[in-house]
């Protein structure tokens, strides 16, 4: 159940941990440079397109557990709590990553592996006494997993924000991308309840997940998480914006 769980979870977490290859040269040039501004602005927009990645695929995992394990394990689709549960440590890695890979370009090599032995640390122990409770057996492997990841995590966000301060806006970064995979996971986890008896778990699935996404990138762009500027650095950007305006989505003006 623990090896599905891990391979599931495993392509959200690679996604984002390009976001460290690409970091790691770019903020090693800039504190050469001592252009710390743009460091800062390079790391938190990074972060937040790592979370913007992480939070709606851990809750579309989450509201449809079920489902994807019996699509993709037909013989064997227990562990649905496991899954649901592994993302959260799923969003703490895809974050860390991001994290991370500012540390490396500021020559802080050794703090990732030390909030990681701390937290395995945690982990070890957490796993001892967790996973022996018959109560808990196998859940104990998460839980520990949980409270791992958010260590380590919590110990290099601490670290990074002491030399470069990420700007971290409250309610375009946090509160108006809590809203919009809100509707996500709502809409998902309704489609798949209505269509499931009519066309198999299988379709419905993949047909919720789909939805899934257009319904969080209109939400995303409809909330207006991202500026203009902020779009244009996403792939693409430069011709998303002009359909953006043409749904009144956003306001023609100058870049």
């Amino acid at each position: 159940m623990l090896s599905k769980v891990e391979t599931i979870i495993n392509l959200p977490i690679a996604i984002t941990a390009a976001f460290s290859t690409v970091l790691v040269p770019t903020i090693s040039s800039l504190m050469a440079k001592n252009d710390m501004e743009e460091a800062n602005r390079k790391l938190s927009f990074s972060f937040f397109i790592a979370l913007l990645i992480a939070l709606p695929a851990a809750v579309g995992l989450s509201v449809i557990s079920g489902p994807i394990l019996r699509m993709i394990y037909p013989a064997a689709p227990e562990g649905a709590l496991l899954l649901t549960l592994a993302t959260i440590p799923m969003v703490f890695i895809s974050l860390s990553f991001v994290i991370n890979g500012g540390l490396y370009g500021l020559g802080k090599v050794i703090v990732p592996v030390i909030s990681l032995v701390i937290g395995g640390a945690v982990k070890l122990i957490l796993n001892i006494v967790l996973i022996s409770n018959p109560n808990i057996n196998v859940y104990g492997a998460v839980i520990s997993s949980i409270v791992c990841q958010a260590i380590a995590f919590g110990i290099c966000f601490y670290i990074l924000n002491k030399h470069i301060k990420l700007k971290i806006n409250i309610v375009n970064n946090v509160l108006k991308p809590i809203l919009a995979v809100s509707v996500m996971g709502i809409a998902v986890w309704g489609t798949h309840y209505l269509m499931h008896g009519f066309i198999g778990n299988t379709v419905a699935t993949l047909l919720s997940m789909v939805l899934g996404v257009c319904i969080y990138a209109f939400m995303i762009f409809a909330v207006k998480c991202l500026s203009k500027e902020e779009i244009y650095m996403i792939p693409f950007g430069t011709k998303i914006y002009p359909v953006l305006v043409k749904m009144k989505l956003y306001k023609q003006e100058s870049v």
